[in-house]
């Protein structure tokens, strides 16, 4: 989980992975903290929506199958309870027509998988305003390249 730190940097730079693989989960948080994020975790959507009600975050990178609530039937709920917050939807399993949905939706950006963690890391620089970025990027000596 996410270690303690002062409020303004908190807030600034976390993120909310939502995947039901904890296998992808785990790698999400080691390759998000690795560049400066910090993460929270959590393993489906119902999860996702009582931190979100709760907590602040900066982006969310969101899996689009899982069970109960998919990433594509919780966007919508995102989208109310935080609608500025950039969503950034992961999938093996998508076409153009999910990724419309998708982007009618509300997310920020739709990544198939497999994808390479510097993708996934591009998309969230794109997200992020620059006061909420990363303390390293991918282009940065200290990020991954």
């Amino acid at each position: 989980m996410a270690t303690e730190l002062p409020e303004e940097h908190d807030t600034h730079t976390r993120i909310l992975v939502v995947d039901d693989d904890a296998d992808m989960r785990a790698l999400l948080a080691d390759v998000l903290n690795d560049e400066g994020y910090v993460v929270e975790l959590v393993p489906n959507g119902a999860e996702a929506l009582i931190r979100l009600r709760t907590e602040s975050f900066a982006a969310i990178v969101l899996d689009k199958n899982m069970p109960g609530l998919s990433g594509l039937d919780l966007l919508p709920g995102l989208r109310t309870i935080c609608p500025e917050m950039p969503v950034i939807l992961i999938t093996a399993f998508g076409d153009v027509s999910t990724y419309m949905d998708a982007m009618d939706k509300g997310a920020f950006e739709f990544i198939f998988k497999p994808f390479r963690m510097e993708e996934l890391l591009r998309t969230l620089q794109r997200a992020l305003p620059p006061g909420k970025q990363a303390l390293s990027s991918p282009s940065s000596p200290g990020g991954r390249s």
